[in-house]
């Protein structure tokens, strides 16, 4: 039975790095339900709607501080390993003025339209929260780039359990909650250093393995080959670049535009009451979060069967949402308390997460497989603006007229609409390419 379940899982290359990032990611998540759960119980309702808010609030700031460079730098070491050093350079020294700029505009948006919690040390915890957060998500993107998908989610959950060890830690000895997210930065810092040995073996292994399989003349024309990056490369990294910026940004999005709006419409109590649903919730999500972190890199080397890898997902994805939100009726007052009981809220963020997850991979195959074009930019660009436009204008409204329950409507309403798009703009670009495509068909899972 153990060997059939190992053959299963081991069945194609994508299906074994999902599978395996999935159940790490599993314990990711459930490292975030502790982690909010642990803030509700020690700090409060407020706290824990200061938390979420925190936590979108910067996380919608890398999006545009980094511009993606850390995951243009995975496509690189993935298809030319050899241009790591070169390709890290040059994304260390453009991702700093944007982190800069982006960081300080966020802090003073938010201070103009009074939304940031009155707390003290807040500025600082957000900005170191960023600089720590870049450093551990370029060791991130590295170890992804050797295809160390599962060792890269390990590193990840080590910063969830850092950040509940100081959670605990802060709590015990009466800190405020200023102090806690302010651990949360040093949490980061030490995932990410921890991660330099891995990222160091997994560039020697790849060097040997390259090696190994070259003739003398190859391996001298690799060695001329990467003194030349700035020249062969410029173009081809910024294309990459701007595709994966606008796919982040569209997904993401989706997911952190909720909280900044509900707290400027409401408050910081009903946020935590949002937070603590969707901490369980989002467990449905994890799927949609991990298809663009293993299929992005694998769709520029591979070709997609869409509709037998799709049924397969939804096999998955349908059960699993049911559990998932029976599950929240009996844990929430169970964990939270009885307070944070509602009736609606979890059928709507569960319908919204699955129609996450149906875009994610739809959308994770679009950016994978498709080099840049004009039609391609166009889709990435309309797919932007439905995501920063669109959404944020319906949160806004339906927020307003039916609450908190009207953020997760809005999301799946603008869902609907950004599946449509990448199913067109995978049609058409498959269409054009097909005379010439030459990589073999993958099921993902």
């Amino acid at each position: 039975m153990i060997q059939k379940i190992k053959s299963i899982i081991n069945q194609g290359e994508t299906r074994s790095h999902l599978v395996k990032t999935f159940f790490i990611y599993g314990f990711i998540s459930l490292s975030i339900i502790i982690l909010r759960v642990l803030i509700a119980r020690f700090y409060g309702q407020e706290e824990l709607g200061i938390f979420t808010y925190f936590f979108s609030l910067v996380s919608l700031i890398y999006l545009f501080s980094s511009l993606s460079l850390p995951d243009a730098l995975t496509q690189v070491i993935i298809k030319q390993p050899h241009l790591l050093k070169q390709a890290l350079l040059r994304v260390v020294w453009q991702i700093i003025p944007p982190t800069i700029i982006f960081t300080l505009l966020a802090l003073f948006i938010t201070d103009i339209i009074n939304i940031n919690p009155e707390m003290e040390n807040f500025t600082a915890a957000v900005a170191l929260y960023i600089i720590t957060y870049t450093i551990h998500y370029l060791t991130y993107s590295i170890l992804r780039g050797f295809k160390k998908f599962a060792a890269a989610s390990w590193f990840s959950l080590l910063n969830r359990t850092l950040a509940i060890v100081f959670l605990i830690v802060m709590f015990w000895f009466s800190f405020s909650f200023s102090a806690v997210l302010l651990s949360m930065s040093a949490a980061l810092l030490i995932a990410g250093v921890l991660a330099i040995p891995s990222i160091i073996k997994a560039m020697k292994e790849k060097k040997q393995d390259s090696i190994g399989q070259m003739t003398p003349p190859e391996q001298e024309h690799t060695q001329k080959k990467e003194s030349f990056m700035e020249t062969l490369h410029s173009k081809d990294f910024f294309h990459i670049t701007l595709a994966l910026f606008l796919m982040q940004v569209s997904i993401y999005t989706l997911r952190f535009v909720d909280a900044l709006v509900i707290n400027y419409l409401a408050d910081f109590n009903s946020l935590g009451l949002y937070s603590a649903h969707s901490s369980i919730i989002n467990v449905i999500r994890l799927i949609g979060y991990v298809l663009p972190m293993v299929v992005v890199p694998m769709a520029a080397v591979n070709r997609y069967k869409l509709r037998t890898s799709f049924k397969k997902i939804m096999i998955l994805l349908v059960p699993f949402s049911s559990v998932v939100l029976i599950g929240n009726y009996l844990l929430i007052p169970w964990l939270y308390g009885p307070e944070y009981q509602t009736t609606y809220l979890p059928v709507a963020l569960v319908i919204s997460s699955m129609m996450l997850n149906i875009y994610s991979y739809f959308n994770s195959i679009f950016v994978g497989e498709n080099k840049h074009s004009s039609f391609f930019i166009r889709i990435l660009w309309i797919d932007f603006a439905i995501s920063m436009i669109l959404n944020t204008a319906l949160n806004f409204l339906f927020v307003y007229y039916w609450g908190i329950i009207g953020a997760p409507i809005a999301v799946s309403l603008v869902l609907i609409i950004k599946i449509a798009l990448n199913l067109y703009g995978i049609k058409m670009l498959r269409g054009r390419n097909a005379p010439i495509a030459e990589t073999p068909v993958l099921e993902t899972i």
